[in-house]
């Protein structure tokens, strides 16, 4: 579970301006307490309340679960992310690690016209 990232990304994406945003979980767990209503005992309950907040920002932002199958590129980022100074990065254009993986997408999301979490069983 990686409410911390959720909450990072969420507030750099409406910095930046965007306002229509899909938040894609390869963990089920992850989904299930950002949308229903979690124990107050939970021990990420301030970091899960957090997300819900900025969820309900005056934009549209949905969460769903995703099999780690079509969450590739996050799976190279994380990787990628072990070599990192620590902190968040920010990237304005792909780093060369992960730029197969997104032509690979491309292409199957061409050649099929679903996005690549509807043919590996995720957002319905």
């Amino acid at each position: 579970m990686n409410f911390g990232g959720i909450v990072e990304g969420l507030k750099i994406i409406w910095k930046v301006g965007f306002r229509k945003v899909i938040i894609e979980s390869d963990s089920q767990t992850t989904v299930l307490l950002v949308s229903s209503k979690s124990p107050l005992n939970h021990p990420l309950f301030i970091l899960i309340q957090e997300c819900r907040y900025l969820m309900n920002h005056d934009w549209s932002c949905n969460i769903h679960h995703v099999y780690r199958e079509s969450n590739r590129v996050v799976d190279c980022l994380a990787k990628l992310g072990h070599s990192l100074d620590l902190g968040t990065t920010v990237f304005d254009i792909p780093p060369a690690e992960i730029t197969g993986v997104l032509d690979d997408d491309v292409k199957i999301e061409r050649a099929t016209g679903l996005p690549i979490a509807w043919l590996s069983g995720g957002i319905p």
